[in-house]
């Protein structure tokens, strides 16, 4: 979904979806609730890969479990951004197909 339809759908800009998307700005709650809607998923959806606060954690300390996964997360994000820029549907299944076909060698 382009930035513009999932900001007009949130009643945001979309350089307020831009500053989400690269953890610029937080997201509230009700906001992330109303993203879940839009895009048809569960909250922890996005929450995927981190790992659950221990009960004396403070709320200062990560929930990644590394620095690893930290970067990988950022990798990630940073993936998508640039996938999303890539008008053409083709280039876009093609861009697809040769990560998955790297992931398997």
């Amino acid at each position: 979904m382009p930035q513009k339809e999932l900001a007009r759908q949130l009643g945001i800009s979309f350089q307020q979806v831009q500053k989400y998307e690269s953890g610029a700005n937080r997201i509230s709650a009700s906001k992330l609730w109303q993203l879940c809607d839009v895009l048809d998923v569960a909250p922890g959806y996005f929450f995927e890969g981190l790992n659950p606060r221990r009960k004396n954690a403070s709320a200062s300390e990560p929930a990644v479990s590394s620095d690893s996964d930290s970067r990988s997360a950022r990798q990630v994000l940073d993936l998508n951004q640039a996938f999303q820029k890539i008008p053409e549907t083709r280039v876009r299944r093609q861009v697809v197909q040769l990560v998955k076909s790297l992931s398997r060698s």
